[in-house]
């Protein structure tokens, strides 16, 4: 009777010690993440990162992580969506006043042009003119 106290107090013992040993995981673990989150957010976001690369990168691998990776997946499907609509938006937003300014200068620079070739039209003409003059005098 006293060996089988014995082995009940033993086996009531390391359940014991296993179960305080995982409080004292589970607090440390709180304790850290606390400290993460109020001391270094920015080492707290840089993990998170590379948590949720990793899951991404093996989600075609495990069932369960395409699970808790599908929330992640379509975030990142939207978010990719946005960004290709924003770049197209602004784009088009550069396009439209770049183009009238374009079409000015374009204007602007064909007038010059129509210019300058009439004023040197009219100063070949002018020396044409006066050659002819030099030559008719000889």
């Amino acid at each position: 009777m006293e060996l089988l106290r014995l082995g009940k107090e033993l086996v009531a013992g390391v359940l014991d010690a296993g179960w305080n040993l995982g409080l004292l995981v589970l607090d440390v673990g709180r304790d850290m993440l606390v400290h993460l989150h109020t001391g270094a957010p920015r080492l707290e976001g840089l993990l998170a990162g590379v948590v949720l690369a990793w899951v991404l990168f093996r989600r075609d691998r495990h069932p369960w992580l395409r699970v808790v990776s599908a929330p992640l997946k379509l975030v990142l499907d939207i978010l990719d969506l946005a960004w290709d609509q924003g770049r197209e938006v602004a784009s088009d937003l550069w396009d439209v006043p770049a183009g009238w300014v374009r079409k000015g200068w374009g204007w602007a620079v064909a007038k010059v042009r129509a210019a300058y070739s009439w004023k040197m039209g009219v100063l070949r003409s002018l020396r044409d003119r006066l050659l002819k003059r030099g030559e008719d005098k000889e």
